[in-house]
Parts: C-alpha cells; sequence; structure tokens
C-alpha cells in the first residue's frame, strides 16, 4: 500500500501530531508513506521534516502548479490512496487525483462552519466562507472515496454541512503515544517549575493552543482576574504560537490578568512537561473538533475544566473526565477553577476518570489500527461499493 499524505502545514497543531505520531506505525504495518505539505511554519515544523525525511515541500507555488506538481507525482510515484487533511490540502489534493486512479480519503478534523465561528471571529468574511465551504463539499462530492472524522461531532456536522452521507464517514479518534507524553511526577513537576520561575506552592493552570478566537483565552484571562483576587500566588500558564487574537489577548491580560499570575510562554515542544508542572488544565475554546490537548492531559492525569461543546462532551465521555461550563462564561470558569482547588478529592477523581478514558479509547495504537482499517477497505472497494 503506498500512499501519499497531503496537509496544509507541518506544524504542531493536533492534526499535524497525531500524523507525526502514526507514520512510523503506518511503516511498520507495511505502508509506504510520503508526505506533501503546502506551507511552512517556524515553529513545530523542522522535527517533523528531518525525522521523515520524505517529506515533498510546495510552499513556493501557486495554486494550480501544487495540483499540477501533486498529480505528478501521484502518477510517477504510482500511489495507491491519497489522504487529505485541512482545507486547502483538501480542495488542491483532491482534484490532483483526477485521471490518476488514486483513491481518496479526507481527515475531518474541525467544525470549520459552525455558526459560533461567524459569531466570534471577526476576520471571517461569511460570503468567503460560503465559497469555502462550497469547494470543500463540492471537491469532495466529486473526488472523495471516504472520510474520517474525529468524533461523532465531526461527522455530524459533515453530513450537515457537506452533504456527505453518513455511510461514507467513518469515526476513529485522535490518539497519542503515552511513552511520548510521560507521567506527572513530583520530580519533574519541580524541575519544570523551576525552570519557569513559578514557586512549587502556587496552583498553576495551563491552557494550550494556538491563539485565535476559537480557543476563547481572553474568557479564561477575564476569569483569572477572579481567580487571583481569591486565591494569590495562583498562575495561569498559555502556551500556544501566536494568531489573529492575540491583540486581543494581550489586551485583556493588561486589563485581567496583570504582573506574574499570567504567564504567557508561546509556543513550545515541550507541553507535556508544562502539563506535569500544573494541577489544572483548562480549554475555553468556543468550538473544536476534538481537542488534542484534552487527549494528553487525559493520558497525563490531568483534572480538566472545559467548555461545553458538544465534541467535548463526547471526548470526556459526556462530561464524566471533566468539568464542564458553558462557552464564553468567564464566571463560570471562575468558579470552576476555584471549586477544583479547594476540593483536592475531585481533582483525583477527574484524573483518574480521564487517564482511564484515555487508556480505553485514545490510544495511539487504537488509532492506527482503525486509520489501517479505513485504507484496507477503500483500497477493497469501488466508489460505487461505499
Amino acid at each position: 500500500m503506498r500512499i501519499l499524505f497531503v496537509i496544509d502545514t507541518l506544524g504542531a497543531g493536533g492534526a499535524e501530531r497525531s500524523l507525526q505520531e502514526m507514520l512510523p506505525h503506518f511503516r511498520a504495518a507495511g505502508v509506504e508513506c510520503k508526505l506533501a505539505c503546502f506551507h511552512r511554519r517556524e515553529s513545530g515544523v523542522e522535527h517533523l521534516v528531518f525525522r521523515h525525511q520524505d517529506v515533498r515541500m510546495l510552499d513556493d507555488m501557486s495554486n494550480l502548479s501544487k495540483v499540477r506538481e501533486l498529480h505528478r507525482l501521484i502518477r510517477a510515484e504510482k500511489f495507491d490512496l491519497v489522504h487529505t487533511t485541512l482545507f486547502e490540502a483538501d480542495v488542491l489534493g483532491r482534484i490532483a487525483t483526477a485521471g490518476t486512479g488514486a483513491r481518496v480519503v479526507t481527515s475531518l478534523v474541525n467544525m470549520a462552519y459552525e455558526p459560533a465561528r461567524l459569531e466570534h471571529d471577526v476576520h471571517v468574511d461569511p460570503l468567503r466562507l460560503a465559497v469555502v465551504r462550497a469547494l470543500e463539499a463540492g471537491t469532495g462530492l466529486l473526488f472523495a472515496d471516504h472520510y474520517h472524522a474525529i468524533t461523532h461531532a465531526v461527522k455530524d456536522a459533515a453530513v450537515t454541512y457537506y452533504g456527505v452521507p453518513p455511510r461514507k464517514i467513518t469515526v476513529v479518534y485522535r490518539g497519542r503515544d503515552e511513552r511520548r507524553l510521560g507521567e506527572r511526577t513530583p520530580e519533574r513537576r519541580s524541575t519544570v517549575r523551576r525552570e519557569l520561575g513559578i514557586p512549587e506552592e502556587a496552583f498553576v493552570v495551563l491552557t494550550a493552543g494556538r491563539q485565535e478566537y476559537q480557543k476563547g483565552q481572553r474568557y479564561l484571562v477575564e476569569a483569572f482576574g477572579s481567580v487571583g483576587a481569591s486565591m494569590p500566588g495562583a498562575t495561569l500558564v498559555l502556551a500556544g504560537r501566536k494568531g489573529a487574537a492575540s491583540a486581543g489577548l494581550h489586551d485583556a491580560i493588561a486589563r485581567h490578568g496583570p504582573g506574574n499570575t499570567v504567564r504567557v510562554v508561546g509556543h513550545r515542544d515541550d507541553l507535556p512537561d508544562l502539563m506535569a508542572a500544573s494541577d489544572l488544565f483548562v480549554l475555553p475554546s468556543l468550538w473544536e473538533g476534538l481537542g488534542g490537548v484534552l487527549i494528553e492531559a487525559m493520558a497525563m492525569a490531568l483534572p480538566i475544566v472545559a467548555s461545553d461543546l458538544e465534541a467535548v462532551r463526547e471526548a470526556t465521555d459526556d462530561g464524566e473526565a471533566a468539568l464542564l461550563v458553558p462557552p464564553q462564561d468567564a464566571r463560570a470558569l471562575s468558579s470552576a477553577i476555584l471549586s477544583l482547588e479547594r476540593d483536592r478529592e475531585r481533582r483525583d477523581e477527574l484524573a483518574h476518570r480521564g487517564r482511564a478514558l484515555f487508556l480505553s479509547r485514545y490510544t495511539l495504537e487504537r488509532s492506527v489500527r482503525g486509520m489501517l482499517h479505513i485504507f484496507e477497505r477503500v483500497l477493497e472497494r469501488t466508489r460505487r461499493a461505499w
């Protein structure tokens, strides 16, 4: 089996991390893999490019040239299947397969057309989003043999917004390699805190994600203004690269989280270390497809507070493995953080449930098996057979 994986950007996002971790397992199962990538990102790209040498970078080409080069590559190297992830890769990668005989599988990893996106992201133009949605749906109808969705919530969204028949979508949850993540040991906690200059006795809340409107960090910063007043010495650590919401986020920090109560650490390759140093993980997103960082927090038995979104509720077993609060509600976030700080037994309970859920649902091995099953089924059947 020869597969060309086409992805927008090699970086530190959840989709890229999942692909990076699965590639060695695909190769071990006899799959010949090659990557094609459209954009470079300074953070998070080099380790993957150098670890997996067979990467074709197309970052210096027009869209038409990208399609032509992908088409040439698919034909020249006789790929059986093209796997696409994220919008640009989906559209251009699918078109490039025309006339090659290669099958197409697309991974659906986010809720890009949720009403909350139009409501909160001022950079989104409704007309442009409608055009993008039409391109996504149209090229999928013409070229996609099957879809992989990372949650049932994402599957339902694809049925609603793309018109994809449910039978053409298979849900396989993302997985993480617990060996890479390690454990939250007292020694690791102390070491990382010393490196960050955070006192051993401080209550540390961590959030991680790119600084975009989707991630809702400003509501967490606002909440932490109340947390800091009630719990002096508490520290909020924000990890993630800059994005469209960075300016507003820093304004919120100036208003609600002055001094050392809020630490912006930017993109980090050592997120598991930050989790080991933390007491609580918070995901204040406005919409999500799953939230890969939730999986990592559960794997490391780090208690979680998260927005009560459909995909997050599913990911946390109907909220059994996290304390869920309404999105955009700084007061509810503050109350949840303070209640868990005061209740060690409840934190331990959430940590235990999260770890158990990870082991039963989100291991890397389960994810790899599920994806290989999709690839094998696609190659066994014609498009009409789905």
